[in-house]
């Protein structure tokens, strides 16, 4: 419990320091943008091909093969779910589709990749990154075309985290010894990972007031059940039907708090990003104190 205190307060207080420097330098605030585009398509899928290329072996796929399964079967529980507790909650249908969005994807990898190397170390990194597979696809494709209403989302899919899992499953798989200098390069750039993801969460919900942020109660309502109901019911399931071999994955996804693309997303098309501002920052609040609840029964 200590321990993930600890590595969850390292996290937190990265996204303080860039809420605070976000207030203090609002003109600044155009420049989440560039720390956007290099996490996502330099930092991550650095971290990302590391990981599958040190882990990803034959063996491996043997001792995890029924993962992709389990997955896929839990994402389609969670949009089925997420679609019924939307409707329950919210009138506006574009709210409807933020809950929606929120309730099925968390914040698995820019903070649960982080948290989870951490705890686990690169092997349990691995287990996570091949669990959210589904939930990645998604995310690029029913997700990204959920929130922006742009069609042909198949093109999503061609983009650096996707390459990066496939490079790195086939180098992991052919045990291609990858140059020292590249392996050099890729081990910094999975370092800024953790805490330029952290500042550029901090950023991002500097925009928004504090009023704006914690004021409405629906979005507490599925911040609860983003942070207790979900992860209990994920935990649960796996014990109850001994997925030992996925229960780390599972929960460690399902436990961490609303993603930033209800925010990112709609901003691309001038939709309302209110209600995401809100979903994010509550539910990073709570999770201080839910995920070490939910971690330390994996223990």
């Amino acid at each position: 419990m200590i321990l993930i205190l600890r590595q969850l307060s390292v996290l937190y207080i990265f996204i303080i320091i860039g809420f605070f420097f976000g207030k203090l330098k609002k003109e600044q605030n155009g420049h989440t943008g560039i720390l956007s585009f290099l996490l996502v398509n330099l930092f991550l899928p650095a971290k990302v091909f590391n990981t599958f290329s040190k882990n990803f072996t034959v063996e491996y796929i043997t001792e995890n093969s029924k993962t992709a399964v389990i997955s896929l079967a839990l994402l389609l529980l969670l949009v089925g779910f997420s679609l019924l507790v939307s409707r329950l909650v919210f009138k506006d249908k574009y709210d409807q589709k933020v809950c929606r969005y929120s309730l099925t994807l968390a914040n698995y990898a820019y903070m649960g990749y982080a948290l989870c190397e951490s705890l686990f170390g690169t092997e349990g990194l691995t287990d996570l990154i091949l669990f959210c597979i589904p939930f990645a696809i998604y995310t690029y494709t029913f997700g990204y075309a959920m929130l922006t209403g742009k069609g042909k989302t198949y093109k999503k899919l061609l983009n650096p985290m996707t390459a990066a899992i496939l490079l790195g499953i086939a180098v992991g798989l052919s045990e291609i010894d990858v140059p020292d200098i590249i392996v050099d390069v890729l081990s910094a750039s999975s370092g800024c990972v953790a805490p330029l993801s952290m500042l550029l969460t901090g950023l991002t919900l500097s925009a928004f007031t504090m009023r704006e942020l914690v004021a409405d109660y629906k979005a507490y309502i599925v911040v609860a059940i983003r942070l207790i109901v979900i992860p209990a019911l994920v935990y649960c399931a796996c014990r109850l039907f001994a997925l030992d071999s996925v229960i780390m994955p599972a929960v460690m996804m399902s436990c961490m708090p609303c993603g930033l693309n209800t925010i990112v997303f709609p901003k691309l098309v001038n939709e309302d990003c209110a209600l995401g501002a809100k979903l994010a920052t509550l539910s990073h609040l709570f999770s201080l104190a839910t995920i070490p609840f939910w971690l330390s029964l994996l223990k």
